[in-house]
């Protein structure tokens, strides 16, 4: 039976949890770079770049995690299902803009980057957890309906 589970569980839970670390801890490490400027942020670049493109990966992956969703506990998930993939589009976009402005800052010193760069992080932690918020939610409360789960037995 688990190695049954184990095969018919879908990636999407498996891979996000390396997005949340790595951007995670870019968002720290970027606070720590108005200490340790040089080192700090080829770090913070060097970890919200990665943990973007896991993140598109895991983004991706939701999909087929939907299916699995509706198909075990029903369409009353979609409570919950919305908002998650809402906030984990957002967050996306807003790490996207901020390596964005990193590179442009890199080769041109434009003063008020930095400040735009803190608030993006700060907004871009925000909807990172409201994202895990969600999809807590989804494993933890179930069904929203409360609808009986469906086993597959």
């Amino acid at each position: 039976m688990e190695v049954k589970i184990m095969f018919t569980t879908p990636l999407h839970p498996i891979l996000v949890h390396f997005p949340i670390a790595l951007i995670s801890l870019g968002i720290v490490t970027q606070f720590l770079a108005l200490w340790k400027k040089d080192f700090f942020n080829k770090v913070t670049f060097l970890l919200l770049s990665t943990g973007f493109v896991m993140g598109i990966f895991s983004y991706l992956s939701g999909e087929a995690a939907e299916e699995f969703a509706e198909n075990r506990w029903g369409e009353g998930i979609e409570t919950y299902l919305e908002p998650h993939e809402t906030y984990a589009l957002a967050t996306l976009i807003i790490i996207g803009v901020v390596l964005a402005l990193k590179v442009l800052a890199h080769y041109k010193k434009i003063s008020f980057v930095l400040p735009i760069v803190l608030i993006l992080c700060i907004a871009g932690g925000t909807t990172l957890t409201l994202t895990g918020h969600y999809g807590g939610k989804m494993v933890y409360e179930q069904d929203p309906t409360n609808v009986q789960i469906n086993d597959g037995d």
